[in-house]
Order: C-alpha cells, then structure tokens, then sequence
C-alpha cells in the first residue's frame, strides 16, 4: 500500500515536471522584452556636427529613430549606419526585433554652439550650495556635462533659492539669438526644472519663457531649456533663473522651496 502511494505520488511530480518543462520550452517570446539600445555620439556639444550611432547586441534586431523629439514607432527610420548631425536635435530610439517585445525608448539632446560665441566669462549670485558647488562660475560654460546620476557628479551646481542670475561676458560683438540653459530633474530627491528664464543685455529684457511642465511629474534627466532672443550682436547679458516658487501639491514636499540644478549655459 505504502509503495503503490509513494510510486502515484513520484507519476504526479513526473507529469506536473513534464508540464512545466513544455510550457516554459514554448513561452511566447512576446513576453521577453529587448533590453535597450545604446545611443552614442561624438560630442553632445558640437559647433559643426556629431556623429551619432547605436549599438545592436541581438541578432536579427533592428533599431528605429527619430530626431526631432518625436515618439519612435514603426514608421520612424531604421538605422542602418552613423549619422552626421549638423544641427541641434532631440534624438529618440527603440530596438524591435521580429520575436521579443520591442525596448523601451531612449532619448539624448545634443546641441549646436555657435562657433564665434565662446562665453569669456561667468558670474553668478548667489552663490551656490557649499554641498553642490560645480566647478565654479566658469564651469558654466565648459562644455562639459553632467549625468543623470548627480551625486558625486562635479559638473552640477545647485541652488535652493528665489532667484539666480548668470552674468556672462561674450567674446565681441557676437550675434546670439538663442541662449541653452542645461539643468536637472530629479524629482524624487525634490531637483526641479525652472519655472521661468529670462534674458536681458544692459538691463533690458531680450527674451524669456516660462516652462510650465516644471510642475509635473517627470523622468529624471538632464534638460536643455531653449529661450529665444532677439537676435542681435551683445557682449553682455544677464540670464535670471527662476526656480518654481515652491514644490507643486502632488509631491511629499509640496510646498517647500525646490533645488534646481545648472551644469552649463550656452549662446547660440
């Protein structure tokens, strides 16, 4: 009696082992997702072109682009080999590939500098955070980036302040129609994007924009915050920052006065 029960039970885990095995040998691969794919450019910063590229690590898998900031579906191109970039863009892209579940999508900015607008000189009040200093007034206008990842990152400089002005000092007599403010989110440790930027030469105001997706929930990423200008040829000017009053009512610390993070600020 014993073994005919031992011996049913050892069948039962024989068959449920069997059932396993075949349904796992013909799971749908819809279920897997491509993991993905790896943007790479030249320079984020460039004064004539970038060369952008991607890299494809599964057999059979193609990756499709945009690069104006649109959303990628399977109408937007295919990359097939590297790309001279001539002009600023918003580059987004996602791998699909016959069999899996297509990637989540990627996105880089890389921006165009005006070759003959090389900022001379920064300064700024107040001064920043003793704990987020950067690399000082000047590393504003390095062209070099902060990551996503701020801590231990020098690039960044943070304020918890009403207002931040930049003075800068151009190189003579340059035209600039644009100024490129690059900043932070990162909601979860309370880093929002400005709510408003303006720009003025000799006290009178050449440009602003107000940004009104500050207040909502957004993906931790480094943002390049675009302010028109009128185009004209300046050796001073004066961009003012203005951080959202306080943190918006659907955060933990709504109400309370946000950080907002800089690494570099550019003439076009």
């Amino acid at each position: 009696m014993i073994k005919r029960i031992f011996y049913s039970i050892a069948i039962v885990l024989l068959l449920c082992q069997a059932c396993i095995s075949q349904n796992t040998e013909h799971a749908p691969t819809a279920l897997f997702q491509l993991s993905n794919p790896r943007v790479q450019v030249s320079s984020i910063f460039f004064d004539s072109y970038t060369t952008l590229s991607f890299s494809v690590d599964m057999p059979n898998s193609i990756i499709k682009y945009t690069l104006d900031g649109s959303s990628v579906n399977q109408n937007a191109k295919v990359f097939s080999e590297p790309l001279k970039i001539q002009e600023s863009a918003v580059i987004k892209a996602k791998m699909f590939h016959p069999d899996y579940k297509e990637s989540d999508e990627v996105v880089l900015e890389v921006v165009k500098i005006a070759k003959n607008s090389a900022i001379k000189q920064v300064a700024i009040k107040p001064d920043p955070s003793e704990k987020y200093s950067g690399m000082g007034a000047m590393g504003l206008s390095d062209l070099k980036k902060g990551n996503a990842q701020f801590a231990g990152d020098k690039q960044w400089m943070g304020f918890q302040t009403e207002k931040i002005t930049a003075s800068l000092q151009v190189e003579k007599n340059s035209t600039v129609n644009k100024i490129v403010v690059s900043v932070l989110t990162n909601q979860s440790n309370w880093i929002f994007a400005p709510g408003k930027i303006e720009v003025f030469n000799e006290g009178e105001l050449i440009g602003e924009r107000t940004f009104a997706k500050s207040e909502q929930e957004t993906p931790n990423s480094p943002t390049f915050l675009q302010v028109p200008v009128s185009t004209g040829m300046y050796n001073t000017l004066n961009v003012v920052i203005h951080p959202l009053s306080e943190i918006p009512a659907w955060h933990q610390g709504k109400g309370t006065t946000p950080w907002v993070f800089i690494d570099e600020i550019i003439i076009q």
